[in-house]
């Protein structure tokens, strides 16, 4: 780190929990590095991944998450008089600030999922169902297949559904179009170990964090992309069948609709939804 810096006794502190690992560090640092420290610590988004957080010696996907400072010498500020509240603040020029660096576990694992450096994922797994109405036509008795079905007779099939929740952190300039182009869209080939067509992007949630407050005239901001993917697979005679699937009557089964020979859902391909978009 190019700021002069010392840790502390009695740091760092860890924990294993649920949440992961979690540490903390605690440096001393020049009071007027305050700002050059952070930005070394959280990382900048400059012109699109200037520079990543700082990591965690010998932990994977361990980085800083946040960073709180206080004076050394409390008692001891500058000696000046302050008679506005939006004059200034007090200053320790000389003197040391205590820098507490709070680690968090941030990132999630998926081989076939690739971010950006300096970015990461986290994700969350819910569970839902559909009831489909079947007719029942075309179904028969096991142990008496001549045997017809009542016409009045209802038959609901549950179909499992799973809501994968992928959220992308510090993303500097976020994928608009491709947002755009894939919402609505099932996947081409496999996405989070799915079959094709078995999983539809229903869309994203956007929210924008200011980051760190090293140039207040040139502010920085980072975005956070939550993605809801929704998984619908149907599983039938050892076959798995998808969005674009519907339960025929003659011949009995799952087959695919089409319209002037188009699917219900178009497959796209995901990865450019986890890609910063082109600049220019």
């Amino acid at each position: 780190m190019s700021v002069a810096f010392k840790e502390l006794a009695g740091s760092p502190v860890e924990q294993y929990g649920e949440d992961g690992f979690i540490a903390r560090r605690e440096f001393l640092i020049a009071w007027e590095d305050r700002d050059a420290f952070a930005a070394e610590v959280l990382g900048t988004a400059a012109e699109h991944g200037g520079s990543p957080k700082l990591a965690y010696p010998g932990k994977s996907g361990v980085f800083a998450a946040s960073l709180r400072y206080e004076p050394l010498d409390p008692e001891n500020p500058d000696s000046q008089v302050l008679t506005d509240l939006a004059e200034g603040l007090n200053s320790y020029s000389k003197s040391f600030a205590r820098a507490r660096v709070e680690y968090r576990t941030l990132t999630y694992d998926r081989d076939e999922l690739e971010v950006p450096a300096g970015t990461f994922l986290t994700y969350r797994m819910r569970f839902a169902a559909e009831y489909l109405p079947i007719p029942p036509r075309g179904w028969g008795w096991e142990d008496d297949p001549g045997a017809p079905l009542p016409d009045d007779m209802n038959l609901t099939m549950t179909v499992p559904v799973t809501e994968h929740h992928l959220t992308w952190h510090l993303v500097a300039n976020p994928p608009w179009q491709a947002i755009r182009a894939c919402q609505g869209k099932v996947n081409q080939g496999t996405f989070l170990g799915a079959a094709e067509g078995t999983v539809l992007l229903e869309g994203a949630d956007a929210d924008k964090h200011f980051q760190t407050g090293f140039d207040l005239d040139h502010p920085e901001f980072f975005w956070r992309i939550r993605y809801v993917f929704r998984e619908r697979a149907i599983k039938h005679d050892g076959d798995v069948f998808g969005w674009n699937h519907h339960f025929r009557e003659k011949p009995a089964g799952w087959a695919e609709l089409r319209l002037d020979g188009h699917p219900m859902y178009e497959l796209a391909d995901f990865a450019p939804l986890f890609q910063f978009a082109a600049i220019g």
